[in-house]
């Protein structure tokens, strides 16, 4: 029997993602032998820079990627636990072999949508869509009596095309956008993990706070993390950058922290250690 001729559409679709992704990013494929359930690349934005003569390619994020040969909505419940458990911004490529160009979808909802909603127990569907998409409608979903979340069908904007055919400058203004992008998805992904559910979301300067269940149990730690950090940071000033410190910014926030003590609200160490070795340090004047 002779060797088929023609190659598989997902074979040819897959091997064109990998130029036009290269065009942007390092470029690796996890899985050459079976079917993927999660990301058919894991790539790495780069960005170029002229040193010593030569141009130099730096690595900056990292992102997971499925291509697709049509953009149509995605049944992705067998995908669910691999989204939960993804620390990297997911994105679906669309591959138009006719025109050299791969559209790219942002699944910068994700982590909003689980942790929001929950995880879905019965079916995720994922949608590329062209049309802008905000907070406010980035989702529907289905419940249950105890509201817990049957399925979701998440829409996933549109970011960018990359084209056999974009110029050098435009590949570097491409490759910016997406790396702005990845750092807020980071940024997004980082919150949920570690719990502190206050989101940044495409419009500047906008963000989302949540409240529940879950933000219940960690707000006080979180906020007392914060307030650390401002102590940590006052003591620095009043150290290194003494015009910077002012002995009345330092009260207010000594002002909440004797207010939580006075409340009996537990305190982290890391709090209590930081404030009682920078009051020592103030003259006793202040």
């Amino acid at each position: 029997m002779g060797q088929l001729a023609a190659p598989r559409i997902g074979w040819e679709n897959e091997h064109l993602a990998t130029y036009l992704l290269s065009k942007v990013s390092f470029v690796a494929n996890p899985i050459t032998v079976s079917d993927d359930v999660g990301s058919d690349f894991f790539c790495t934005l780069f960005e170029s820079r002229i040193e010593n003569t030569a141009e130099q390619l730096f690595p900056r994020n990292s992102f997971a990627i499925q291509i697709k040969s049509k953009e149509e909505t995605i049944l992705a419940t067998n995908k669910i636990e691999y989204l939960t458990n993804l620390e990297l911004p997911f994105f679906v490529g669309v591959i138009d072999q006719k025109n050299l160009r791969l559209s790219i979808y942002s699944g910068e909802y994700v982590p909003i949508l689980f942790t929001q909603h929950g995880i879905p127990q019965k079916e995720l569907k994922l949608s590329p869509v062209r049309d802008v998409v905000s907070i406010k409608d980035y989702c529907r979903t289905k419940t249950d009596k105890s509201l817990k979340v049957l399925t979701a069908f998440l829409k996933m904007p549109f970011v960018m095309e990359i084209s056999a055919n974009d110029d050098r400058d435009t590949i570097r203004t491409k490759a910016r956008q997406a790396s702005d992008l990845c750092s807020r998805m980071h940024q997004n992904i980082s919150t949920r993990v570690s719990q502190e559910y206050i989101f940044k979301l495409n419009e500047p300067g906008s963000t989302l706070i949540m409240a529940g269940s879950g933000s219940a149990t960690t707000f006080r730690r979180n906020f007392c993390f914060r307030l650390a950090e401002a102590f940590y940071n006052l003591q620095w000033l009043h150290a290194n950058q003494r015009s910077q410190f002012k002995i009345e910014e330092f009260r207010v926030y000594e002002k909440c922290y004797l207010g939580l003590i006075e409340t009996n609200i537990e305190i982290p160490d890391k709090l209590r250690k930081v404030y009682t070795l920078f009051k020592s340090k103030l003259p006793d004047g202040d």
